[in-house]
């Protein structure tokens, strides 16, 4: 996979996803501010399951020289569970992107970019024809950050959550 300023990318596995998911949950505290929750990390709580043995799903990691996990992005098939968003997409081939994290040190390096191409061609390669993801507009730069990736704006939902949903055809 590729490198970036001596980061390596690569798709979680079984001897390694202990860590990969610490890694995410830890920056969930971090971003979020809150503990992981049964109903909105199950992914998470069932990583092996969720990203190793499903088809069509992953979880990419970075890593710096010494093997330090700096950053992470996870795919998995969209599920449909977002009511707004009903009859948008065909669920056979849409992919969603969650969980993009970087260490803050390593930030500003292009590694969010680096996983985010990864990520695509893991998409393109296993069948999907459209990438799903939503963010919100109180995490500073993220949105611009997707829409620099060439993700536009589906849904703009405001509310106190802030939360758009972005989609881009591959």
């Amino acid at each position: 996979m590729p490198t970036c300023t001596g980061i390596v990318v690569r798709s979680a596995a079984g001897d390694n996803a202990p860590e990969v998911a610490e890694f995410a949950i830890r920056s969930i505290k971090e971003v979020y501010g809150r503990e992981i929750s049964p109903e909105w990390d199950r992914d998470l709580l069932n990583f092996q399951k969720v990203y190793l043995e499903t088809p069509g799903n992953t979880f990419l990691t970075a890593y710096a020289g010494d093997d330090k996990i700096v950053g992470a992005l996870a795919v998995r098939r969209y599920d449909g569970r977002i009511r707004i968003l009903d009859g948008f997409y065909d669920l056979k081939a849409t992919a969603e992107l969650s969980r993009c994290f970087v260490d803050k040190q390593y930030r500003r390096n292009s590694i969010g970019s680096l996983l985010v191409k990864e990520a695509e061609r893991f998409c393109k390669s296993s069948g999907y024809r459209l990438v799903y993801l939503h963010t919100h507009k109180y995490l500073p730069g993220a949105l611009n950050f997707w829409q620099s990736q060439g993700y536009m704006v589906r849904v703009d939902e405001g509310g106190p959550q802030q939360t758009v949903h972005l989609e881009k055809a591959l």
